[in-house]
């Protein structure tokens, strides 16, 4: 039986038609696993960057490799099992909370540009 996953997820986070995105390279070390093995970061998903490499990862409170600094939100899920990918994120907009996954209150304080609704 052919195990399929949906993770095509994209903006649906974004309120209004006013915003801002840039680009940047996922690091697969920084994301864990699920139960099949997978790498799958879903739009939405909170991002720092890694000092030492520039590469992004997801927002942890508690790294000390500059993922402690929340600087945007991945605009579409994206699959990093078998290497680093190239994304979108957004630094300026609109956005429904609800639909973040691994926003803070800090992170909040840092996406300084973004509103949250």
């Amino acid at each position: 039986m052919l195990n399929q996953k949906d993770y095509a997820g994209s903006v649906a986070f974004l309120v209004s038609d006013h915003y801002v995105m840039l680009g940047c390279v996922i690091d697969s070390s920084t994301v864990t696993a699920d139960s099949d093995g997978d790498k799958i970061l879903k739009a939405g998903t909170i991002l720092g960057k890694i000092t030492a490499s520039g590469k992004f990862g997801p927002y942890n409170s508690t790294a000390t490799d500059g993922r402690q600094t929340a600087v945007g939100i991945l605009a579409h899920d994206v699959d990093v099992t078998k290497e680093d990918a190239m994304v979108n994120y957004l630094i300026h907009g609109v956005v429904q909370e609800s639909k973040l996954t691994g926003i803070d209150a800090t992170a909040k304080t840092q996406l300084s540009h973004i509103i949250f609704i």
